[in-house]
């Protein structure tokens, strides 16, 4: 469950505005109302502001089996805990798990994780057990996926990940 926390201050306080995450990490708050009132007593109607988070989320990062982010990708098959490889590789429909960086600690909106150009259901996505600041994505091949070097990213909030590849049977 997401939790929201305080965080740094804004120029006014608002209510019933929108708030839109920008590929750069930076929220647009636009709109909304305060606790100023006008002369007739409606509330003044807010403009838009940019707000910058203490922290910035970077996009999300894949881990490749040769350690710079490309090429085959560091997935294994969740039911043997098997690295997929061009001699073992994944099936269609299988479940298929991974490590990535930079999601939310206990964010409530999921990755969404694209093989070649489909999106692949995600099954589980949380902190990696034993491992820190990392996260683990569990998701299922999808079903029209062949070959032995298919692009794998991961999106997460309108971030894309570098792209490594995987082998499908």
């Amino acid at each position: 469950m997401y939790t929201p926390t305080a965080t740094g201050q804004m120029t006014s306080g608002r209510g019933s505005h929108t708030a839109t995450l920008l590929n750069n990490g930076k929220v647009l708050i636009a709109g909304g109302s305060g606790d100023e009132v006008r002369s007739d007593g409606e509330p003044y109607l807010k403009t838009a502001e940019l707000y910058t988070p203490d922290s910035l989320i970077g996009p999300p990062a894949l881990f490749s089996l040769s350690g710079d982010g490309k090429g085959a990708g560091a997935i294994w098959h969740s039911n043997t805990g098997t690295v997929v490889s061009v001699g073992n590789p994944a099936i269609a429909g299988e479940a298929l798990s991974m490590y990535t960086s930079n999601l939310a600690n206990n964010g409530a909106i999921p990755p969404k994780v694209i093989i070649g150009d489909r999106f692949a259901e995600v099954l589980y996505f949380g902190p990696a057990p034993g491992y820190p600041g990392y996260f683990q994505l569990n998701f299922l091949m999808p079903s029209d996926a062949h070959g032995s070097a298919v692009p794998v990213r991961v999106m997460y909030l309108d971030r894309s990940s570098n792209e490594v590849t995987t082998s499908v049977q």
